[in-house]
């Protein structure tokens, strides 16, 4: 079994290489053919499913209510959230390379944080330390979330 100081990176590994399956995956079914509204169909549904029996089986006692608020909550989240991310993903995948697609993926993080940087989300502070036994000026970068 894993050790549990190397687990998180283990996980990540294998993370990413479940979306580098998914990206040569997504490719080739769309190089022979298969319209991309359907593929997004089929794997929004199969990954409804598994998260539906999973929800299932773990929490059989503890259901939270499901009110009219949080279903349209829901709905616009799923909806704006990952359905529409996933379309233009892979109509984008249908005319480029799965290597494109996986940079794009892969630079998705570095693109969250200058957003919300930019968009103020979270306060970057640079503070300059001289250290009097060295000449170089060493920045030292903290961020603070509102």
């Amino acid at each position: 079994m894993v050790k549990a100081s190397i687990k998180p990176y283990f996980i990540a590994i294998v993370v990413q290489l479940i979306y580098t399956g998914m990206f040569v995956i997504s490719k080739a079914a769309f190089n022979h053919g298969m319209n991309t509204y359907i593929f997004i169909f089929y794997r929004q549904a199969v990954g409804s499913l598994i998260l539906l029996l999973t929800a299932l089986l773990q929490r059989k006692n503890a259901r939270p209510v499901m009110t009219l608020g949080v279903l349209i909550k829901l709905f616009f989240c799923a909806l704006i959230g990952i359905t529409l991310g996933v379309n233009l993903y892979h109509i984008s995948l249908k005319f480029t390379s799965a290597t494109v697609a996986s940079a794009v993926d892969s630079s998705l993080p570095a693109i969250t944080f200058f957003l919300a940087a930019l968009l103020r989300f979270i306060i970057i502070d640079i503070i300059v330390h001289h250290l009097l036994y060295e000449t170089s000026l060493k920045p030292n970068l903290r961020m603070y979330h509102k």
